[in-house]
């Protein structure tokens, strides 16, 4: 490390240090710069009152410049400054003054009595009109504006030829150096932390080098930034001046309260000017490049000598640095753009991998070593069922797995590379483990993480970035001085890992999303199967069940048959009785067992969609219940003409079935009446309605329940008490539901639909 600074005669460092221990930083940045009270010597400044034009206030030099008496200027007219056809052309341009703005150039005009010329601007500030008057330099011959623009356009089309922002940078500070003639352009570029890093440079042999530097943030306190956004090109022909201070004509206005924010002459802060002198600058040309209203950078134009800069020349450089900086944030956002693109490529190949079920368990295991190629990573950990699959270099296990418990309190994607400081048992592992991106998956633990080393590196100061601080003798508080010495200062910087880009969070998003859809892809995978397997298993052993529990119960039946058969006149009536519910208790059971097969079957089996003619489907079913109808004397109403659906005809042929014979055998009126038929509507709600006789409301849904009866097993010609229950399977297995209303004694409805 290298630094020396240049102490004021007056300050000592014993002076210094004390006041270095109650500094409050804050002073620079508090300060109101656009109320300096005082102006550059290179012209003049007025302020009129904005009914009658009258001079309120003027800078101390306007009668050297004017050549008139100071004392007549205040509480003065214009009309005793320039001519009448001057001041016509003036008071016009006031009219369109928009506030506030930026000074608007109104001419290039001679006073009464001068015979220097001054490129006039004037802008409002308050109530008042601030009227400006800058020097034209003696013999100075000014380029046209067409010559002007021309040469600006040429600087364009190179700068649309650099490959990237920063080839455009040192374009653009090598054209602006040729156009200008200034001994150094230094092109800055603003760091996330705010400092200043000169990333080009053109110079003369003779200025001092700054490529590659970095300025602190300090450099340029906030009144300063606020100033580069609200005037963007600001201007200084001479940095060892002696301000100019305004007085005024009207003792209630205070020209330490006059806003000279948009002005063209507004003095320096002394300690901008100082800092300047410093770098070895008499005069300076701030051009600032903005992106979107913020600050992304400056240009900064510098001599070694005392240079005024015409206001033509100026608007060119000025025009010149808005294209410049469109197209060098375009072109930095467009590599940026590039970048996230190729990550997101990559993390899409690798989402592909895992998205294809047979191959999810490789490309899980492999997906540690893959993510090295994905990203700049030195090693990279998968947390999974408390397994650790590693690869390149990364910390223990012991530590990955305190690190898992320590990032569930932390985001689901969580990003820094300063580890250390936040986990502390990494601080052994800073070369493996000192940059960390995680991604919190599927399940609690489950981590896929990202590992980078400490990141040694230098960073190049312009001078010490600790300033030393003396007493402002103006005001009397702390504040900080202008650097006095830009030697390099070599900072080695340490504990922090490369910082992770927008566009690597962004691609490890993605592969975070990828991979957790993935897990649920492959559970629901997992679960199928073994639901597939468990069904199978099911069904094997309802086939087991059907065959041998119905046989033993055949053979109930029969024997008991035989027996009161064969016995019958020798048997008590009571014998008689129990061999009849002997066989009516296996049947029963016979029934039941085979109703628990048609249960289990409508729920294994998957329906076989189609489209179907609902007429001919209910027809078909009509006609196969047409003996139980004509038995009970119902009558079938269809009403007509029912939609056609996309359904599984067996099992809608199984729910009508069903619902009709409920609705005849459940209905005790003298004349049984079913109606069927469609609400229409996008469900296309299908509907069942019988006059039979009703269900209470707090019966409704327990009918649905397998084997569940609400009358006596022999009442309605008894039954097993399933045929509900496997209706609404057939219904919900095609993604339908069903329900009903129902009056008791008036009747029932059922209403479904079928949405496969």
């Amino acid at each position: 490390m290298s630094f020396t600074h240049d102490l004021p005669p007056s300050r000592t460092p014993t002076a210094i240090q004390a006041l270095n221990g109650h500094l409050d930083l804050s002073n620079c940045d508090r300060e109101q710069v656009q109320y300096p009270g005082t102006i550059m010597p290179h012209g003049v400044m007025l302020i009129l009152a904005s009914d009658d034009y009258r001079v309120l206030a003027a800078s101390t030099n306007a009668g050297a410049w004017f050549k008139q008496d100071s004392e007549n200027l205040l509480g003065g007219h214009l009309a005793q400054i320039v001519p009448t056809d001057v001041r016509q052309i003036l008071e016009e341009g006031f009219a369109h003054l928009p506030e506030p703005s930026p000074s608007r150039y109104l001419g290039c005009f001679r006073t009464f009595h001068s015979e220097v010329q001054f490129d006039v601007f004037a802008h409002r500030s308050g109530e008042h009109f601030v009227l400006e008057f800058e020097s034209l330099p003696a013999g100075a011959v000014q380029s046209s504006p067409i010559e002007n623009f021309a040469n600006i356009g040429e600087c364009i089309k190179l700068l649309q030829t650099a490959d990237t922002w920063r080839v455009g940078m040192k374009i653009a500070t090598r054209e602006l150096k040729r156009l200008g003639g200034f001994d150094s352009v230094i092109g800055v570029r603003f760091m996330p932390d705010g400092s200043g890093h000169a990333v080009a440079e053109a110079r003369e042999a003779h200025f001092p080098a700054f490529f590659d530097m970095r300025f602190p943030r300090s450099d340029i306190p906030d009144p300063g930034r606020r100033q580069m956004l609200l005037m963007p090109v600001q201007y200084a022909p001479e940095h060892d001046y002696e301000p100019v201070p305004l007085v005024v004509a009207d003792p209630e206005l205070n020209s330490s309260q006059i806003d000279l924010g948009f002005s063209v002459l507004r003095s320096m802060s002394r300690m901008c000017s100082r800092y300047y002198l410093n770098m070895g600058s008499r005069s300076r040309l701030l051009l600032t490049l903005v992106d979107q209203g913020k600050l992304w950078g400056f240009l900064s134009c510098l001599s070694a000598t005392p240079r005024q800069v015409p206001y033509a020349d100026r608007l060119a450089y000025q025009s010149f640095a808005e294209m410049a900086a469109l197209l060098l944030v375009e072109k930095e956002k467009a590599e940026q753009n590039l970048n996230a693109l190729r990550a997101k490529r990559r993390i899409t190949e690798a989402a592909a991998e895992l998205s294809s079920v047979e191959g999810f368990p490789v490309a899980l295991h492999g997906l540690p070593a893959r993510l090295l190629g994905l990203m700049d990573l030195a090693g990279a950990a998968l947390c999974l069922d408390k397994r650790i699959t590693c690869a390149g270099v990364t910390p223990p296990e012991a530590t990955i797995k305190a690190l898992a418990v320590w990032l569930e309190c932390q985001d689901s994607l969580f990003v820094t590379n300063q580890l250390p400081t936040l986990f502390e048992l990494s601080a052994d592992y800073k070369d493996r483990a000192t940059g960390l991106i995680a991604a919190r998956l599927m399940e609690p633990g489950q981590y896929l993480l990202g590992f980078r080393p400490e990141w040694v590196y230098e960073v190049r100061w312009a001078g010490d970035p600790r300033k030393p601080v003396e007493l402002d003798t103006g005001s009397g508080e702390p504040r900080l001085t202008p650097r006095g010495s830009f030697e390099v200062w070599k900072e080695t910087v340490r504990g922090t890992a490369r910082p992770w880009h927008s566009y690597e969070t962004e691609a490890m998003t993605d592969l975070q999303r990828a991979l957790i859809l993935a897990q649920y892809a492959e559970k629901r995978r997992v679960l199928r199967s073994l639901l597939e397997r468990s069904n199978a298993e099911l069904e094997a052993f309802a086939f087991i069940v059907s065959h041998d529990l119905q046989e033993p119960l055949r053979g109930i039946r029969n024997f008991s048959g035989f027996l009161r058969d064969r016995t019958g006149g020798r048997l008590e009536e009571h014998e008689r009785t129990w061999i009849d519910t002997i066989m009516k208790l296996g049947g029963r059971m016979s029934d039941q067992i085979q109703a628990l097969l048609q249960y289990s079957r409508a729920g294994q089996t998957i329906p076989e969609v189609r489209p179907v003619d609902i007429n001919g489907l209910l027809n078909s079913v009509v006609e196969d219940l047409s003996v139980r109808i004509a038995e009970t004397g119902a009558r079938i109403e269809i009403k007509g003409p029912l939609p056609s659906l996309m359904c599984d005809p067996i099992r809608t042929a199984a729910v009508f079935e069903n619902l009709i014979t409920n609705a005849i055998k459940y209905n005790d009126s003298t004349e049984k009446r079913v109606e069927i038929g469609c609400l229409g509507g996008p469900e296309h709600t299908l509907y069942v309605r019988d006059n039979g006789i009703g269900i209470t409301e707090r019966h409704q849904e327990a009918i649905f329940t397998i084997f569940r009866r609400l009358h006596g097993r022999d009442e309605y010609g008894g039954g097993t008490g399933a045929g509900l229950t496997i209706t609404r399977k057939h219904i919900e297995q095609q993604g339908g539901r069903l329900w009903l209303e129902s009056t008791p004694g008036q009747g029932t409805t059922f209403f479904f639909t079928l949405d496969p």
